[in-house]
């Protein structure tokens, strides 16, 4: 049987989730909790004692968790920013309006080709996604993924996390998410340049309703956005290019009426056999007055 790993032999991601990450996570927590008994004399050059560290640590670890976020939050829009729109710009590929502060999405602008695009910019939770409102006029909707937390997990679960909360948005909302990408600097493939390669999700023409159980999947020649990121990104926007094709995700969605259900299926375009686990999740909406 061979022991080759698709997602890191084929595909080039770097798996986060091995046994021994895993072990030195929970040694690290292990020091932090247990750090007045197993090395007491730490204090003896600090004004905190061993007392003031035991009663004072839930709070301090959670000032902390709030800080990082916060900082990962803002330096995620402001990375977007620099390493594709402004380029995108100079380039010629787009134009672009910050929104941030004033709209309740972070970016909008218009391609060289016309379409116009909206762009909403999240970490690895999504957890603001709730709160998106989207441009009516909106040719192009997409969310951006930009990942920097380094848990311990395999590039399967790292990718799936991201794109189920944006589905079931989606979905909620009436919204037709376009194309969802997602750069994972610490696990993401690289380029022989070293430059991180994005995946790029590509969701149906439309959000599958009762109506339109079965929308179908845009043709790979209109993916005029995705082009422009590859573009910006890899210095590749050809999408028929092997290595591009590693990194373009199939996300079919499918309306059953039995069960008033979302069937979901995601494949590489590479190779299909390369899929993310998923499950049917309810077609859920508020309805309308009676």
């Amino acid at each position: 049987m061979s022991d080759s790993d698709p997602w890191t032999d084929v595909l080039g991601y770097t798996d986060l989730g091995t046994e021994r990450r895993e072990v030195i996570k929970e040694e690290i927590k292990e020091l932090v909790q247990n750090l007045p008994q197993d090395h007491p004399g730490i204090f003896e050059d600090h004004d905190v004692s061993a007392r003031d560290y035991s009663r004072n640590l839930d709070t301090a670890i959670h000032s902390l968790d709030g800080t990082i976020k916060a900082k990962r939050g803002k330096d995620n829009e402001d990375v977007v920013r620099e390493v594709f729109l402004e380029p995108g710009r100079e380039a010629g590929l787009l134009e672009f309006t910050d929104q941030r502060g004033s709209e309740r999405i972070d970016f909008k602008g218009t391609l060289a080709t016309g379409d116009t695009f909206a762009m909403d910019v999240k970490g690895g939770e999504g957890q603001s996604i709730g709160h998106l409102l989207v441009p009516s006029n909106t040719d192009v909707l997409s969310l951006w993924s930009e990942r920097n937390s380094r848990n311990t997990k395999s590039p399967a679960s790292r990718l799936n996390e991201v794109i189920n909360r944006a589905v079931r948005w989606s979905l909620n909302q009436s919204e037709d998410l376009s194309v969802m990408v997602v750069r994972d600097e610490p696990a993401g493939a690289r380029t022989d340049e070293g430059e991180v390669i994005p995946d790029v999700v590509v969701f149906p023409e439309e959000f599958p309703t009762p109506e339109n159980p079965n929308p179908s999947m845009p043709d790979i020649d209109d993916l005029e956005y995705a082009r422009i990121v590859f573009e910006i990104l890899t210095g590749n926007g050809d999408l028929s290019a092997e290595g591009t094709r590693k990194h373009i995700w199939w996300h079919e969605l499918e309306y059953r009426h039995d069960e008033e259900k979302i069937d979901k299926r995601i494949y590489n375009d590479y190779d299909d056999s390369i899929t993310l686990t998923t499950q049917s999740i309810e077609f859920e909406r508020i309805s309308d007055v009676s």
